[in-house]
């Protein structure tokens, strides 16, 4: 009898514990300590993509360290001729996932003009082979879980599709206790997710919580993951190093607790 072949699953580090805006040098520190930290590739923002695509031959220093460029963060803007550009940087180096957040969607935004400004760039992201997705944040018009949803349900399936931050939910989706927000969300809304960032959060060390060390039922999201199938990439993000851990340590801690939950 033929084994029945276990779906895939690979994870990609966030850029942002190494810094926002991150310098040329700052970015090789970033691709050391992923390799070193066991991930399979990377993931970082617009501006820090198209600057290191420029100034530093980022895509062969990728291949050189055997990574890939799994997403990119895309702040919302209604600058398409702008995303387009970004699009095709990301399909040269095989990235298929666009993350919307922030930007053109921070709160006070209305909701509708969002939605649609997201189905346009999910049009973009398409006829590029890459599918784009909407990052539920603080501060943004999808925060809570019913204004995530809502926005979501003004967006097309056709050409939008889903995606939770697993620590802002577990922060923002006040509707249910903070342990159960994430696995709610994931429950609820499975049909149209297409990628997943896993992020963890604590009062006492917000979101630079290592993933497994703060309050999301990671055992339930894991649980979930395995039940549906879950297939292809999972960013894996925290904003600063925990305590006095280095940021080695802290991507290392949550690739472990990751790599033991999953299998993978």
């Amino acid at each position: 009898m033929k084994p029945v072949e276990r779906p895939k699953i690979t994870l990609a580090c966030m850029s942002l514990m190494w810094g926002y805006d991150l310098t040329n040098e700052a970015m090789a520190d970033w691709l050391n300590d992923s390799k070193a930290a066991g991930y399979d590739g990377v993931a970082t923002f617009d501006r820090n993509l198209l600057r290191f695509v420029r100034e530093a031959d980022f895509k062969n220093r990728l291949a050189g360290k055997g990574l890939s460029l799994a997403s990119v963060d895309w702040r919302v803007s209604r600058d398409l001729d702008g995303l387009k550009a970004l699009c095709e940087v990301m399909a040269s180096m095989g990235c298929r996932h666009l993350v919307a957040l922030m930007g053109e969607s921070k709160r006070p935004a209305d909701v509708q003009q969002v939605a649609d400004l997201l189905n346009q760039a999910g049009r973009i992201a398409l006829d590029h082979g890459i599918q784009a997705c909407y990052h539920n944040h603080t501060n943004s018009v999808g925060e809570t879980l019913q204004q995530t949803e809502d926005l979501l349900a003004r967006t097309d399936p056709q050409v939008f599709f889903g995606f939770v931050d697993t620590g802002h939910a577990t922060k923002d989706f006040v509707e249910y206790p903070a342990a159960e927000r994430a696995a709610v969300f994931l429950e609820r809304n499975w049909d149209r997710l297409r990628f997943l960032e896993f992020k963890d959060w604590s009062p006492e060390t917000d979101l630079n919580t290592e993933v497994g060390a703060g309050r999301c039922d990671y055992a339930a999201v894991f649980r979930i993951l395995k039940d549906k199938g879950y297939s292809g990439w999972i960013t894996v993000e925290q904003n600063g190093p925990m305590g006095s851990r280095t940021r080695l340590e802290s991507a290392t801690a949550s690739r472990e607790f990751i790599r033991k939950g999953l299998g993978v």
